[in-house]
């Protein structure tokens, strides 16, 4: 089996501060969405209400999410996301109930269970919610170029 390097830490602007928090939230959400055993820990990353677009599939809330999550292995033997660009943005206050919006582009490599290899180019728009101090989506939507 091929193996990706492991690297997902993509580039802000230089120009202003980031919230670190940010940071390391889309750096973790990229490496746990790329290993198939972390569902459950995929699945904290959203709101009970998110919603997740990703090409013309889409879900809401947490038991649409989860059958959502479980299609995206269905033919999939091992992806590897490179989030390359991050663009945020802070709306709505500070402290609980925030939220920061970004938007972001990136490139998929995947491997399919019959072999395949593909390389997809993608870009996003994010919403999150500051929710006791912890970021979680409350929309993802992921356009998606082949």
């Amino acid at each position: 089996m091929a193996s990706f390097p492991n690297n997902y830490i993509p580039a802000f602007p230089s120009d202003r501060a980031i919230d670190e928090r940010v940071q390391e939230f889309v750096s973790r959400f990229y490496e746990t969405s790329d290993d198939p055993t972390k569902n459950e820990e995929w699945l904290g990353y959203f709101l009970p209400d998110a919603v997740i677009i990703i090409g013309d599939k889409s879900a809401k809330g947490t038991e649409g999410l989860r059958k959502f999550r479980q299609g995206m292995w269905e033919h999939v033997e091992q992806r590897r996301h490179t989030p390359e660009k991050v663009f945020p943005a802070s709306f709505g206050g500070t402290g609980d109930g925030a939220y920061v919006e970004y938007m972001l582009h990136g490139s998929l490599d995947l491997i399919t269970k019959n072999g395949e290899k593909q390389a997809i180019s993608w870009a996003g728009r994010a919403v999150l919610k500051d929710v006791e101090g912890n970021l979680k989506y409350q929309y993802y939507e992921v356009y998606l170029h082949k």
